[in-house]
């Protein structure tokens, strides 16, 4: 967790509107849809630009006569490209998710929660994708840093579905009165 300027722990509102550009404006209800658009749009922008990074890879690996060794890399790629479109062209607004008089402000926090684990979790899939070019030097070094790209982008890939199923679930909760991510 960081920590204020005065030594203090932030929240995890915090922490997300420092990690998202323009996302400050998430809090206020009448700008909730737009925000929460701009925020999926720069978690799949980092995520085109990591995939391009482990292209770029790709590319060397090939030219290097390597070959075998790309298969991995190139699954791992086309798996951040499920998940940079989901996340992109995910329907923004929810049918009332973000309607100001229907939604509760637990349901809210749950949700901010989410995008803050959200956006962890593509800060993990930079960072082992950053360590591929340093694990290029040897067979076994890139095989392990590839274990470990792609079990961050399996993870990120869950945090989302996880996000997508609370939201979709919440019509059928505040149908049924049962509360939002319980």
């Amino acid at each position: 967790m960081g920590y204020t300027s005065d030594g203090s722990h932030k929240n995890w509102l915090q922490q997300l509107v420092e990690k998202i550009p323009g996302i400050s404006g998430y809090q206020a209800k009448e700008t909730r849809r737009d925000v929460d658009k701009l925020y999926r749009e720069n978690l799949a922008d980092r995520l085109r630009a990591t995939k391009n990074s482990i292209g770029g890879v790709v590319r060397d690996l090939t030219d290097g006569g390597r070959l075998l060794e790309v298969t991995p890399l190139e699954r791992i790629s086309k798996k951040i490209d499920t998940i940079e479109n989901r996340v992109r062209h995910a329907s923004y607004g929810y049918s009332g998710f973000f309607d100001a008089v229907q939604i509760k402000e637990q349901q809210l926090d749950a949700l901010y929660q989410f995008d803050l684990r959200l956006v962890e979790r593509v800060e993990a899939v930079e960072g082992q994708a950053s360590g591929l070019r340093a694990a290029e030097g040897t067979p076994t070094e890139l095989k392990t840093a590839a274990g470990g790209l792609e079990q961050a982008v399996d993870d990120l890939g869950a945090e989302f579905d996880k996000r997508q199923q609370a939201i979709d679930g919440y019509a059928e909760a505040s149908a049924s009165g049962r509360p939002l991510f319980s």
